[in-house]
Protein backbone atom coordinates (compact mmCIF):
# COMPACT_ATOMS: atom_id res chain seq x y z
CA UNK A 1 0.00 0.00 0.00
CA UNK A 2 2.76 2.47 0.91
CA UNK A 3 4.68 1.50 -2.20
CA UNK A 4 1.68 2.29 -4.41
CA UNK A 5 1.37 5.74 -2.84
CA UNK A 6 4.97 6.78 -3.47
CA UNK A 7 5.39 8.97 -6.54
CA UNK A 8 7.46 7.32 -9.26
CA UNK A 9 9.99 10.16 -8.91
CA UNK A 10 11.06 8.80 -5.51
CA UNK A 11 13.92 6.48 -6.31
CA UNK A 12 15.92 6.57 -3.09
CA UNK A 13 15.08 5.88 0.54
CA UNK A 14 16.40 6.98 3.92
CA UNK A 15 15.11 5.43 7.13
CA UNK A 16 16.07 5.49 10.80
CA UNK A 17 15.33 2.64 13.22
CA UNK A 18 11.71 1.55 12.65
CA UNK A 19 11.65 3.82 9.61
CA UNK A 20 14.72 1.95 8.42
CA UNK A 21 12.77 -1.30 8.69
CA UNK A 22 9.98 0.27 6.65
CA UNK A 23 12.54 1.31 4.02
CA UNK A 24 13.93 -2.23 4.01
CA UNK A 25 10.40 -3.54 3.50
CA UNK A 26 10.02 -1.27 0.47
CA UNK A 27 13.34 -2.55 -0.91
CA UNK A 28 12.11 -6.07 -0.33
CA UNK A 29 8.87 -5.41 -2.20
CA UNK A 30 10.40 -3.54 -5.15
CA UNK A 31 14.21 -3.73 -5.24
CA UNK A 32 14.49 -2.52 -8.83
CA UNK A 33 12.45 0.59 -8.09
CA UNK A 34 15.01 2.23 -5.78
CA UNK A 35 18.48 3.16 -7.01
CA UNK A 36 19.74 3.91 -3.48
CA UNK A 37 18.90 3.41 0.17
CA UNK A 38 20.42 4.72 3.37
CA UNK A 39 19.58 2.79 6.51
CA UNK A 40 20.34 4.33 9.91
CA UNK A 41 20.42 2.19 13.07
CA UNK A 42 17.97 -0.43 11.82
CA UNK A 43 17.61 -4.19 12.09
CA UNK A 44 16.83 -6.17 8.91
CA UNK A 45 14.74 -8.55 10.97
CA UNK A 46 14.62 -11.57 13.18
CA UNK A 47 15.11 -14.97 11.61
CA UNK A 48 15.07 -17.01 14.84
CA UNK A 49 11.59 -18.07 15.99
CA UNK A 50 12.45 -17.83 19.71
CA UNK A 51 13.93 -14.34 19.37
CA UNK A 52 10.82 -13.29 17.46
CA UNK A 53 8.64 -14.69 20.25
CA UNK A 54 10.68 -12.85 22.91
CA UNK A 55 10.50 -9.58 21.01
CA UNK A 56 6.74 -9.95 20.52
CA UNK A 57 6.35 -10.38 24.29
CA UNK A 58 8.46 -7.26 24.91
CA UNK A 59 6.45 -5.22 22.42
CA UNK A 60 3.20 -6.44 23.98
CA UNK A 61 4.53 -5.13 27.31
CA UNK A 62 5.09 -1.70 25.73
CA UNK A 63 1.61 -1.79 24.21
CA UNK A 64 0.10 -2.76 27.57
CA UNK A 65 1.95 0.11 29.26
CA UNK A 66 0.53 2.55 26.71
CA UNK A 67 -3.01 1.26 27.23
CA UNK A 68 -2.93 1.06 31.02
CA UNK A 69 -0.67 3.92 32.12
CA UNK A 70 -0.63 6.29 29.17
CA UNK A 71 1.93 8.18 27.19
CA UNK A 72 3.84 9.78 30.09
CA UNK A 73 4.63 6.46 31.77
CA UNK A 74 5.51 4.96 28.39
CA UNK A 75 7.92 7.80 27.53
CA UNK A 76 9.59 7.64 30.96
CA UNK A 77 10.20 3.90 30.56
CA UNK A 78 11.17 4.20 26.88
CA UNK A 79 13.82 6.83 27.61
CA UNK A 80 15.40 4.63 30.31
CA UNK A 81 16.29 1.85 27.88
CA UNK A 82 20.03 1.10 27.67
CA UNK A 83 19.72 1.73 23.92
CA UNK A 84 19.40 5.47 24.67
CA UNK A 85 21.97 5.76 27.48
CA UNK A 86 24.38 7.81 25.36
CA UNK A 87 21.75 10.52 25.04
CA UNK A 88 22.16 11.45 28.71
CA UNK A 89 25.19 13.55 27.77
CA UNK A 90 23.15 15.75 25.42
CA UNK A 91 22.18 19.29 26.42
CA UNK A 92 19.01 19.41 28.56
CA UNK A 93 17.26 21.53 25.91
CA UNK A 94 17.83 18.81 23.30
CA UNK A 95 16.51 16.10 25.63
CA UNK A 96 13.49 18.21 26.54
CA UNK A 97 12.67 18.87 22.90
CA UNK A 98 12.90 15.13 22.17
CA UNK A 99 10.71 14.37 25.20
CA UNK A 100 8.04 16.87 24.05
CA UNK A 101 7.96 15.18 20.65
CA UNK A 102 7.57 11.76 22.26
CA UNK A 103 4.82 13.01 24.57
CA UNK A 104 2.94 14.49 21.60
CA UNK A 105 2.33 11.07 20.06
CA UNK A 106 -1.06 9.42 20.38
CA UNK A 107 -0.90 6.33 22.62
CA UNK A 108 -3.28 4.36 20.39
CA UNK A 109 -1.22 5.17 17.31
CA UNK A 110 2.02 4.12 18.99
CA UNK A 111 0.41 0.89 20.18
CA UNK A 112 -0.82 0.09 16.66
CA UNK A 113 2.62 0.93 15.27
CA UNK A 114 4.33 -1.48 17.67
CA UNK A 115 1.72 -4.14 16.96
CA UNK A 116 2.17 -3.98 13.19
CA UNK A 117 5.67 -2.58 12.60
CA UNK A 118 7.54 -3.99 15.58
CA UNK A 119 10.60 -6.10 14.88
CA UNK A 120 8.69 -9.29 15.77
CA UNK A 121 5.94 -8.51 13.25
CA UNK A 122 7.84 -7.42 10.16
CA UNK A 123 9.36 -10.11 7.96
CA UNK A 124 13.11 -10.50 7.80
CA UNK A 125 14.74 -8.66 4.91
CA UNK A 126 18.19 -10.23 5.28
CA UNK A 127 18.01 -12.41 2.16
CA UNK A 128 16.54 -9.60 0.09
CA UNK A 129 19.40 -7.28 1.10
CA UNK A 130 21.82 -9.75 -0.44
CA UNK A 131 20.05 -9.32 -3.77
CA UNK A 132 19.39 -5.57 -3.69
CA UNK A 133 21.00 -4.14 -6.87
CA UNK A 134 21.15 -0.47 -5.83
CA UNK A 135 23.54 1.57 -3.71
CA UNK A 136 23.17 0.69 -0.05
CA UNK A 137 24.58 2.81 2.77
CA UNK A 138 24.34 1.74 6.41
CA UNK A 139 24.96 4.27 9.20
CA UNK A 140 25.29 3.52 12.92
CA UNK A 141 26.55 5.27 16.01
CA UNK A 142 29.99 4.20 17.17
CA UNK A 143 28.68 3.43 20.67
CA UNK A 144 25.70 1.38 19.46
CA UNK A 145 27.24 -2.08 19.85
CA UNK A 146 24.20 -4.13 18.79
CA UNK A 147 23.70 -2.13 15.61
CA UNK A 148 27.41 -2.06 14.80
CA UNK A 149 27.26 -5.85 14.78
CA UNK A 150 24.23 -5.74 12.49
CA UNK A 151 26.02 -3.33 10.13
CA UNK A 152 29.01 -5.68 10.02
CA UNK A 153 26.74 -8.62 9.20
CA UNK A 154 25.11 -6.62 6.40
CA UNK A 155 28.55 -5.75 4.98
CA UNK A 156 29.70 -9.38 5.23
CA UNK A 157 26.64 -10.59 3.36
CA UNK A 158 26.63 -7.69 0.90
CA UNK A 159 30.20 -6.39 0.48
CA UNK A 160 29.11 -3.51 -1.78
CA UNK A 161 27.37 -1.89 1.21
CA UNK A 162 28.99 1.31 2.46
CA UNK A 163 29.06 1.24 6.26
CA UNK A 164 29.68 4.42 8.25
CA UNK A 165 30.17 4.67 12.01
CA UNK A 166 29.62 8.03 13.66
CA UNK A 167 31.99 7.98 16.58
CA UNK A 168 30.90 9.01 20.06
CA UNK A 169 27.16 8.52 19.57
CA UNK A 170 24.66 5.78 20.23
CA UNK A 171 21.49 4.60 18.57
CA UNK A 172 20.11 7.96 17.42
CA UNK A 173 22.59 9.87 15.25
CA UNK A 174 19.76 12.21 14.20
CA UNK A 175 19.56 13.49 17.76
CA UNK A 176 23.12 12.91 18.97
CA UNK A 177 25.15 14.00 15.94
CA UNK A 178 22.91 15.82 13.45
CA UNK A 179 25.77 17.67 11.75
CA UNK A 180 27.89 14.54 11.23
CA UNK A 181 24.84 12.69 9.92
CA UNK A 182 23.91 15.55 7.61
CA UNK A 183 27.45 15.52 6.21
CA UNK A 184 27.24 11.78 5.49
CA UNK A 185 23.84 12.18 3.86
CA UNK A 186 24.99 15.06 1.69
CA UNK A 187 28.05 13.12 0.53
Amino acid sequence: MLLARLPASIDSLIGYSMGGRVALGLLQAAPERFRAATIISADPGLTDRELRHQRRATDLGWIQLLHTQGIEAFVRAWERQPLFATQQTLPPTTLERQRRIRLSHRPGGLARCLASLGLAEMPSTWDDLDRYPGDLTWIVGGEDRKFIQIARQVAERRPATQVHLIEGVGHNPLLEAPNALAQLLSD
